[in-house]
């Protein structure tokens, strides 16, 4: 079997699977705690952890709240720009795989909310030693891919690769960049 398709295969599977988890833990929360607010919660650990339901129509943090519209947009253009250049994501390695993964089935996730609820249901709430703003397993997903992306920034090439699947400039790579040649009038 071909390299791109089983790397395409392992993107999906993972996306797949966050996708999967963030519907089921969403559905359960929907159908257990009353909302979207934070007025009904289950306390799991007493000043530390609970779950709520909370329907968030901004994106993280609440940033841009009230434009579920335009958040769902930007979310298929995000889509659709990360599947067109996957491969300048590092994918030839499983675990730039596993981030563009975590990232597609966390956005997909998010999207499909904004799309059925008209806004992303929110549910992990933390104390550490304030509130941190609810999130959901798609917000995981999509921290965990970026978060993981950019430790592999720093990974060094392999020998053999060229400077333009790693980023560098060419003044850094072996090739000779040609100078201008001075002309004396």
């Amino acid at each position: 079997m071909p390299k791109a398709v089983i790397e395409n295969f392992r993107i999906l599977l993972i996306g797949l699977v966050i996708l999967a988890l963030d519907q089921i833990t969403k559905w359960m929360v929907i159908h257990k705690i009353p909302g979207p607010t934070f007025d009904d919660s289950i306390v799991v650990v007493e000043g530390f952890f609970k779950l709520v339901h909370y329907g968030n129509t901004g994106a993280a943090w609440s940033i841009f709240s009230g434009n579920n519209f335009w958040l769902a947009i930007f979310s298929v253009v995000a889509l659709v720009f990360l599947w067109v250049f996957r491969k300048h994501f590092g994918v030839e390695d499983p675990l730039g795989q596993l981030a563009l993964g975590l990232i597609l089935g966390g956005v997909s996730g998010n999207l499909i909310d904004r799309v059925v609820h008209h806004h992303v249901v929110d549910f992990l709430q933390f104390y550490i030693p304030f509130p941190f703003p609810a999130f959901n397993v798609a917000d995981s997903g999509i921290c965990g891919g970026v978060g993981l992306m950019f430790l592999l920034s720093f990974k060094k090439p392999k020998p053999g690769q060229t400077w333009a699947k790693k980023g560098k400039i060419p003044s850094e790579s072996k090739a000779e960049i040609p100078s201008e040649e001075k002309t004396e009038a």
